[in-house]
């Protein structure tokens, strides 16, 4: 790109330096017009062409890497579209699950659609496990903790929301709600795609 750029403003300066001269009254005499100058120049940047290149090559891997460094998910936990999962085995309450995500940076996780949810139960059978709490509770409506829209349910059985405010996901099926202190193992997500 930097060889491309240079030679279009050597190209337009020699063209500016043709606009320059001057026509001759007489139409037969044949003026001598020094522009090798120009035309050595611009030789001498086409031969540097090549290095130019290697050094955009430089520029495009060290993106490329540092690209890698900022979507990579820390050591245990998995990617999955842009975000990071991680699958805690350990049994706990709702509650202590949120606690035990926040303080790795990270929320339960939510699905926002049924390849996501489908993640999940993956995820959540690799662990050997058939149940996980996810973000979900009921607070005058269902909400996801990680403050995504709750458009996307996937209920296999759903109980009253007033006794039973909190969200696990089934492996065997849709997600269901039980009484928050219940302890099940749990997923937690951190998203890649913002700052932190």
């Amino acid at each position: 790109m930097k060889a491309i750029l240079l030679l279009s403003v050597l190209a337009l300066t020699a063209a500016a330096d043709l606009a320059d001269v001057k026509p001759v009254a007489d139409v037969g005499t044949v003026v001598d017009v020094e522009i090798v100058g120009d035309f050595e120049a611009i030789a001498d940047v086409a031969a540097a062409v090549p290095e130019l290149q290697k050094d955009n090559q430089l520029e495009e891997d060290e993106l490329h890497i540092n690209e890698e460094r900022f979507f990579s998910c820390p050591s245990g936990w998995e990617r999955y579209r842009s975000n990071c999962y991680y699958f805690v085995s350990s049994s706990c309450s709702w509650s202590s699950a949120e606690s035990y995500c926040a303080g790795r940076g990270a929320t339960m996780a939510s699905a926002s659609d049924l390849f996501e949810y489908t993640f999940l139960q993956s995820l959540t059978s690799r662990g050997g496990s058939q149940f996980a709490w996810m973000g979900g509770y009921y607070f005058q409506n269902w909400r996801w903790v990680d403050q995504t829209r709750f458009s996307y349910t996937n209920w296999g059985s759903q109980y009253s929301y007033s006794g039973y405010p909190c969200i696990y996901l089934r492996t065997t099926g849709g997600w269901s709600n039980n009484v928050c202190n219940v302890v099940v193992p749990f997923i937690c997500v951190r998203r890649t795609d913002t700052c932190s």
